[in-house]
């Protein structure tokens, strides 16, 4: 099969692992896949990387005033690419936003013989169309409402979002789960080594969140933070991330940096051959979520990389990650309004011996047996047979 991945994300940035993780898997079992993504850093410039049959095609990216200016532009770029590349499927992730909709409606009416496979991975009309300004808002809306009356397929990463299609009209038996998966290897560094690596005394007690973007469940995380403190006094919170906060957020969060100096560290950003590192350094992995529809609806990538790392996972979880923690008995949750619950789910993580084993055993199980992306292209591949067949 020939099949083109329209993704609205930079390289290496939100989507963008989805739909690498999912292509460099269906190349790796003999289909021609492109992708196409923003450059990380402004750029006017198309530049091409090939990876066997897996070409990633990064796109200008340009920031005249606010992050998203290059959309439009990507838009025409993508077009271009749906009317003239050859292809079998076309794939598109982020759907309901312009550059994405656009060139899926226009593939869908000048070239009725591609196969249109659209996918939900967050939840945008009731969530983040929300933070858009009215006329983008309606648009945005109108395309996810609208746009899946063209598709032969669809695929969502959250029982809510595969929800969504259903909403919008489209038939039960073409609506697919397709999970996100965790993109460290399974085969972690020794915890002693990683502690060493990272010049942290072996008996520190050490607890861990990785991301890049913080809402208000920040201080929850901060507040579950200082309750764990109050039974393990020395207690340190790493932060592995650039943190894109607010000013007022910073202020906020400097409170509590000030409070807990030096046992509050944020690293930054790193590599990802260094992530391993920090995952198994830690004695517990912390997800902290808010209770809001984009959070409950979404699957976030480094669950699965909590998941993979043998390491304990505590949430304050909602949505889909709540059902799977519970559902499989994973990782330890705490009701998502009660901080202090969440610090004593922290302080069990870390001195539940006989509990943590167990979990750490389903969680294993449950990365080997479907959280994997070589099994969830699998079954992908299937479902675009079954498009072409249709």
């Amino acid at each position: 099969m020939k099949i083109l991945y329209l993704n609205h994300n930079p390289e290496g940035y939100g989507t963008y692992f989805r739909c690498y993780h999912l292509a460099r898997h269906l190349a790796e079992r003999g289909h021609e896949v492109t992708l196409l993504c923003a450059s990380r850093e402004p750029t006017l410039s198309i530049r091409d990387r090939k990876e066997g049959s897996l070409t990633i095609r990064i796109l200008p990216r340009v920031n005249l005033a606010t992050y998203h200016t290059g959309h439009t532009l990507r838009m025409f770029l993508n077009a271009r690419e749906c009317l003239t590349q050859q292809m079998d499927i076309l794939h598109a992730f982020a759907f309901p936003l312009h550059p994405i909709s656009f060139p899926t409606l226009l593939t869908s009416i000048a070239r009725p013989k591609v196969k249109i496979v659209l996918d939900h991975d967050d939840m945008w009309k009731g969530g983040f169309t929300l933070h858009h300004p009215a006329p983008v808002r309606a648009v945005y809306d109108f395309t996810e409402e609208r746009l899946p009356a063209r598709a032969d397929m669809a695929t969502a990463a959250s029982a809510i979002l595969m929800q969504k299609f259903r909403d919008a009209g489209l038939p039960e038996e073409k609506i697919h789960y397709i999970p996100n998966c965790p993109t460290v290897s399974a085969a972690m560094p020794d915890k002693a080594a990683a502690r060493a690596a990272l010049g942290l005394a072996p008996d520190a007690k050490m607890v861990l969140s990785m991301g890049h973007t913080y809402t208000e469940s920040l201080f929850a995380l901060l507040d579950a933070f200082a309750e764990a403190r109050k039974t393990v006094p020395d207690l340190k919170l790493y932060f592995l991330g650039k943190l894109h906060i607010s000013d007022v957020f910073k202020a906020r969060m400097a409170v509590y940096e000030e409070r807990f100096a030096p046992d509050i560290v944020k690293v930054g950003e790193k590599p990802s051959s260094e992530v391993p590192t920090y995952l198994a350094a830690a004695d517990a992995l912390l997800l902290p979520m808010d209770d809001d529809p984009i959070e409950k609806a979404r699957f976030p990538i480094r669950f699965g990389d909590y998941l993979a790392s043998g390491v304990p996972v505590v949430s304050n979880a909602v949505g889909e990650i709540k059902r799977i923690m519970e559902t499989y008995d994973c990782g330890y949750t705490a009701p998502v309004d009660d901080p202090t619950a969440f610090g004593q789910a922290v302080v069990t993580a870390l001195t539940d011996t006989a509990d943590r084993q167990r979990k750490h055993d389903n969680a294993h199980r449950l990365i080997a047996e479907e959280l994997n992306w070589p099994a969830v292209a699998a079954k992908l591949e299937a479902i675009y047979e079954q498009t072409l067949a249709g």
